[in-house]
């Protein structure tokens, strides 16, 4: 070969499109990052925001496989839309509080109870009979 020959044509690569897989999985962990630093600092409530991000993600996973397909990232697109049905199960379904069906209902007497008032009197079912407006507030303490 001379120094005269053209050198081959430089190899055209194209975009993997990983960028947009790996913001997808950023975006999934985000939401379960939150809610651990809230359960951290002992906020605790229904994390809405979790399978929220995560849809996003696996919205952004998608689009990365329907651009360039491959095993691994089909594979893992499977996995992360499990794992998110799994968490709108988690916070539609499994943290759904069950139907009240204690002793107090609408429209019956309300049932014998002693209680005190914040400042230390006592308070029972005949005090409500009065008619004086009255808020009861149920403290279930901490967690």
């Amino acid at each position: 070969m001379s120094n005269l020959d053209p050198a081959p044509p430089a190899a055209v690569s194209r975009p993997h499109h990983w960028a947009l897989f790996i913001a997808g999985i950023l975006l999934f962990v985000l939401g379960p990052a939150i809610y651990a630093v809230q359960f951290h600092v002992g906020r605790l409530e229904v994390p809405w925001y979790a399978p929220l991000l995560a849809s996003a993600g696996v919205a952004f996973m998608i689009l990365s496989v329907w651009r360039r397909r491959g095993v691994v990232r089909m594979l893992l697109l499977v996995l992360f839309t499990l794992a998110c049905g799994f968490e709108w199960f988690i916070v539609v379904v499994a943290s759904a509080t069950p139907t009240y069906a204690g002793p107090a209902q609408p429209g019956r007497k309300v049932p014998e109870f002693t209680a005190s008032l914040a400042e230390g009197t006592p308070f029972t079912e005949k005090d409500l009979a009065e008619g004086r407006s009255t808020i009861l507030l149920f403290f279930r303490g901490r967690w």
